[in-house]
């Protein structure tokens, strides 16, 4: 006599996702753990549950005694080494000889998550520098602090080859510095504390750029909030289009997270009161408004974004830092 269907495929979820009690506690390897969150997700018990993203990741999270966070960055990472892996068959064939055939090969080599994490984020800014780092790793031990010291390396070089931002020239470039020294020395009156730390040339997004990036996570390591900042430091064109075009950059990055604030100098070319009004007729709600002199002394909010609801594109923004890393919570 046959099974009931249903009541097989609640049982291999059940059986599944008990296999994943107290995984912290038991040191589960992450690729086993990230792994199983993915067949977890295939399950029709899993896909009910996953329509649900914030409680499904709760329930992993209290079962396996990780954060969401941890969770959603060691499947990240799982998913970007089998694409590198797969992307480079050849060469891991080359760097790892017949070990390359065998499964999770590239993840045998790098061994702790971290080192995975901090690996696939170098292979994205420099995939020659990543496979000469695994061919290193392969014949020795290389120390945490040396691969940052790599991923730090091929960020700058990625960085300073990259042209400069829409709305700021060369000659501005004095001024960039200094503003974000300003948002940064005066966080806490936009935050009402020091816990949010501000970074600027440290994250890449797929479908948005920003200047800066302010974060603020719990105790626990997990993403409570994360802010953009555009800094307008020079002068475009008198033409309307270029204030259109300002409104529909300003619109767009406001989808991607909580709060997107505006930094602007005394001489940019159109006055807070007017991005102000078009901001209100737009209601672009979550955009607030920072305003510095020209010599950098001072700093004053013209305007508080009007609202805490989380954009559309905001679960982006959030699966890109998290796969990136926080660098101040040791998540790198």
């Amino acid at each position: 006599m046959q099974g009931n269907p249903s009541k097989m495929n609640a049982q291999s979820f059940d059986e599944l996702l008990a296999k994943l009690d107290d995984a912290r506690g038991r040191r589960m390897p992450w690729t086993q753990i990230a792994s199983m969150i993915n067949e977890i997700e295939k399950t029709p018990a899993g896909k009910q549950y996953s329509a649900n993203k914030e409680h499904f990741w709760e329930m992993l999270a209290q079962k396996s005694g990780y954060t969401r966070n941890a969770l959603q960055r060691m499947r990240s990472t799982l998913i970007r080494g089998n694409a590198i892996a797969d992307r480079e068959k050849t060469k891991l064939q080359e760097i790892l000889g017949q070990r390359a055939l065998a499964p999770n090969a590239l993840f045998d080599v790098l061994g702790h998550f971290h080192t995975a994490e901090l690996f696939a984020r170098i292979y994205s800014a420099d995939p020659d520098a990543a496979l000469n780092l695994l061919t290193q790793m392969r014949d020795e031990r290389v120390p945490v602090v040396r691969i940052k010291e790599i991923l730090s390396e091929v960020t700058n070089r990625k960085h300073s080859s990259s042209s400069k931002p829409t709305f700021l020239m060369p000659k501005d470039v004095l001024h960039r510095e200094q503003a974000l020294a300003l948002i940064d020395e005066h966080k806490s009156l936009l935050y009402g504390g020091d816990d949010v730390s501000i970074y600027f040339n440290r994250y890449e997004f797929e479908f948005v750029s920003i200047d800066a990036v302010g974060i603020r996570c719990g105790d626990d390591g997990a993403l409570q909030l994360v802010d953009g900042f555009m800094l307008m430091t020079s002068s475009p064109g008198k033409h309307k289009p270029a204030f259109q075009n300002l409104l529909s950059d300003i619109d767009y990055r406001s989808s991607f997270f909580r709060h997107v604030w505006l930094c602007r100098n005394s001489s940019f070319r159109w006055p807070s009161e007017e991005i102000n009004a078009a901001i209100d007729a737009l209601d672009i709600h979550q955009v607030g408004i920072i305003e510095f002199d020209e010599e950098g002394g001072e700093m004053k909010i013209v305007r508080r974004p009007k609202g805490d609801t989380r954009p559309s594109r905001y679960s982006l923004t959030l699966r890109e830092i998290m796969r990136q890393g926080i660098p101040d919570f040791g998540m790198v």
